[in-house]
C-alpha cells in the first residue's frame, strides 16, 4: 500500500513550520536523546520515501490515515508515524525507537 501524504509535501508543510509534534513523540524522543529540532532534522532531511514501511488507519481520530516510516538516524533506530490533520497541518504522532527485528 502507497504513502497516504506524499512525503515530500509532508516535508514542506514542515519547513513552512505547519506541524505539531505530539507530547507522545516528543517524550519519546527526549528519551531517545533527541529534542525537537532533531526531528525536524530527521524529518526533513533525511527521511526520504524508501524509509517508507506502511499506512495505517489512525486510532484516535476516525477516517485519517497515518504513514509509518523507519529510519537509522544517528545511529538509532526510529520508528516514526506522520500523518496531515483536517485542518492540513502536519502531526508527528511517533518518534521513537524501533524495536522490531530488522
Amino acid at each position: 500500500m502507497a504513502e497516504s501524504y506524499p512525503l515530500p509535501g509532508f516535508q514542506e508543510l514542515v519547513r513552512s513550520e505547519k506541524y505539531i509534534i505530539t507530547v507522545s513523540a516528543f517524550q519519546t524522543a527526549a528519551l531517545m536523546g533527541f529534542v525537537g529540532d532533531d526531528i525536524i532534522d530527521c524529518i526533513v532531511n533525511h527521511l526520504s520515501p524508501t524509509h517508507f514501511y506502511k499506512t495505517m488507519l489512525a486510532e484516535s481520530v476516525s477516517r485519517l490515515m497515518q504513514d509509518v516510516y523507519k529510519i537509522t538516524y544517528e545511529s538509532k533506530r526510529v520508528y516514526l508515524k506522520l500523518q496531515v490533520n483536517k485542518a492540513g497541518i502536519a502531526v508527528i504522532v511517533s518518534f521513537k525507537e524501533d524495536e522490531s527485528i530488522p
